[in-house]
């Protein structure tokens, strides 16, 4: 391997006459090309016509050194087929023209079409697949490829720009030598105006009569095809079924914020807009930030429920040098796709007038006649959400009146709620849900986290519009693994359907028919009547559970009534019989451990093993 990686430093076995004519010296090879033949300067120039990006070395009669092929004459003529020359053909300016492709950057000898009938010079860059870096006198384009490239890149790898074309730079050449002006501002231009261009190609923004402008606020998300979507994929006559029949056509939905993805403080939408204007995933943002304004001095009410960080300390998050500290998002809950203006920048933390813009936002317009919400805080956010929707414009206004609306708070942090917070709320107590988890949002998180170390340093729009990108990719990446993501949970779900049935005929048969009705009855009532907060929840624990911390806390109360008696029965003013009492049960568990331990030991344990084993049980000794 070494020794032909060696050969092809040189000239090889390769004779000394050009192997195309077969007539003149052979100097030249291409670095790119799969042919390993040497060429003469007139055959090199005519079998890259097509090929402008190919690296050419030149041997100088020892070794080879890099020339380019507008050295050797090379002039791509533009609005012409391929070498036919213009009759008045035009320079690109100045002759400066660099063409960024897939594995360098290249300067190019480039003519314009000049005839009478010829297009502009963006137009004729376009139709070359070149995409120009601006409008006027370009100078810098890249290939299409190479756009594509790095989009698709930056989805797998978030690969920033920044290291993308240096990698290029480096491609181009490695030891840092050469003086090539830097087009990295060129590039980080085209790149984003290619993710917005092919945005609103896929959603035929391009064929409307009225133009891309005409684009409506969420028009450019990829919507869930899984979720109901009326006019798609819902039957004719589901706004009529009855009402026993109304989970079919729920949404389900999910809020959460992200604190990772801030944006410092640079820039300004008056220097930086949006070119999407929240025709994707985020919200408008003039809408959005004049609304906020507007309501700057409403204080959030304090939680009534946990101490919950996300409300108490909504106006205390760290926000020194930042212009957003983080985003909050509405994602669909089943399917963990982002909604359609469901994501927005969050100022200070977690407030409920940010979210409540975004849930209001994604759920305009609606016609489904049930929603099933997801939120951390659900048990304090949803409590005065009506009375806070009338400050919001009418179009943004939910017919909660007609739809029934459940608010529920995710599996993973229920426990940490107070204990009617989590009968209330619980998935697992209600009907239509089945085992949605409600964390949906969170699982994407770590998706979009790496992308956060480029976005923090980008100006608002841009920021705006690589994260639409990146969403918009998500849910695609979720639309063509959906018929096999289902395919399998649905394999899990009839196998825990059979556990399921066998466990519940076991319980059915364990109890007095005079029990089941009962306890059915209740059941139903309180599922029939989910608002009615008179009609007792059957599934609300009936005691408290003793914990062993509750049992400390009351052993510590009996001595502290003891004491206020003159009563003290401790043995050391540090050892009091509560204290015996929980070391007695710690010691307990440390032997169940090593138990636990010896018993994983296999036949052949290692000194370390063994080690590990002989330490805990000195230890327990020491403490017993």
């Amino acid at each position: 391997y070494l020794s032909e990686m060696i050969r092809l430093d040189g000239r090889g076995d390769v004779g000394g006459t050009c192997a195309g004519c077969g007539t003149t010296p052979a100097l030249f090879r291409c670095e790119i090309c799969d042919d390993i033949q040497l060429y003469c300067h007139g055959c090199t120039v005519a079998n890259h016509l097509r090929l402008p990006t190919h690296r050419i070395n030149e041997w100088t009669g020892v070794h080879f050194k890099g020339t380019s092929l507008k050295n050797l004459g090379l002039r791509i003529q533009l609005g012409h087929p391929v070498g036919q020359r213009c009759i008045l053909p035009h320079q690109a300016f100045n002759d400066d023209f660099v063409l960024i492709d897939t594995d360098g950057i290249y300067e190019i000898g480039l003519d314009f079409c000049g005839c009478e009938t010829a297009q502009t010079h963006t137009k004729q860059l376009l139709q070359n697949r070149w995409f120009p870096s601006t409008s006027t006198n370009p100078r810098t384009a890249a290939t299409f490829r190479v756009l594509r490239q790095y989009h698709i890149l930056s989805f797998e790898s978030k690969a920033s720009a920044y290291e993308f074309y240096h990698t290029l730079v480096r491609l181009t050449d490695n030891t840092g030598l050469s003086k090539r002006k830097d087009r990295y501002e060129a590039f980080m231009r085209m790149v984003r105006e290619w993710r917005h261009l092919k945005m609103v190609k896929r959603f035929g923004r391009g064929h409307d009569p009225d133009g891309v402008n005409a684009t409506s606020p969420g028009e450019c998300a990829v919507l869930c095809p899984a979720c109901p979507q009326p006019g798609k994929n819902l039957p004719h006559g589901w706004e009529d079924v009855p009402k026993a029949q109304r989970w079919l056509y729920a949404l389900f939905v999910a809020i959460d914020a992200n604190f990772r993805l801030k944006r410092r403080n640079i820039s300004s939408d008056e220097t930086d807009p949006s070119l999407a204007k929240g025709w994707a995933y985020f919200v408008e943002e003039t809408k959005y930030k004049a609304f906020l304004a507007q309501h700057l001095g409403v204080e959030q009410e304090k939680s009534t429920c946990s101490s919950h960080n996300a409300v108490n300390m909504a106006d205390t998050k760290l926000s020194q040098g930042l212009a957003a500290t983080g985003v909050g998002t509405v994602d669909c809950a089943r399917h963990n796709m982002k909604r359609p203006n469901g994501v927005g920048d969050l100022q200070k933390g977690e407030k409920y007038i940010n979210m409540d813009y975004l849930f209001f936002s994604t759920l305009r317009g609606t016609p489904l006649q049930m929603l099933n919400v997801s939120y951390d805080i659900a048990c304090q956010w949803h409590k005065h959400i009506w009375a806070r929707m009338k400050s919001f414009p009418h179009s943004y206004a939910l017919d909660y009146v007609t739809k029934v609306i459940r608010f529920f708070v995710p599996k993973f942090h229920l426990p940490a709620h107070v204990a009617k917070c989590q009968t209330v709320f619980s998935f697992n107590f209600t009907r239509f849900v089945g085992r949605t988890d409600g964390k949906a949002p969170e699982r994407g998180w770590s998706n979009i986290n790496p992308v956060a170390s480029s976005t923090k340093a980008m100006g608002p729009g841009c920021r705006r519009d690589t994260l639409d990108d990146h969403f918009g990719d998500w849910n695609w990446k979720k639309t063509v693994g959906l018929g096999a993501s289902l395919l399998l949970k649905i394999r899990d779900a009839l196998a825990e359907k059979a556990e399921h049935e066998m466990a519940f005929e076991e319980f059915n048969t364990a109890i007095t028919p005079l029990h089941r009705s009962a306890w059915l009855a209740e059941m139903e009532a309180w599922e029939d009547n989910p608002n009615d907060t008179t009609i007792p929840n059957p599934l609300e624990a009936k005691s408290t559970c003793i914990t062993q911390a509750g049992a400390r806390l009351k052993l510590a109360e009996l001595e502290a009534e003891e004491l206020q008696q003159g009563l003290d029965t401790s043995l050391h003013p540090e050892i009091s019989r509560s204290v015996l009492i929980a070391s007695g049960i710690d010691l307990e568990e440390e032997q169940r451990r090593l138990s636990v331990a010896v018993e994983s030991l296999g036949h052949h344990a290692t000194d370390i093993q063994k080690g590990s084993i002989v330490r805990m049980r000195n230890s327990l000794r020491r403490k017993i």
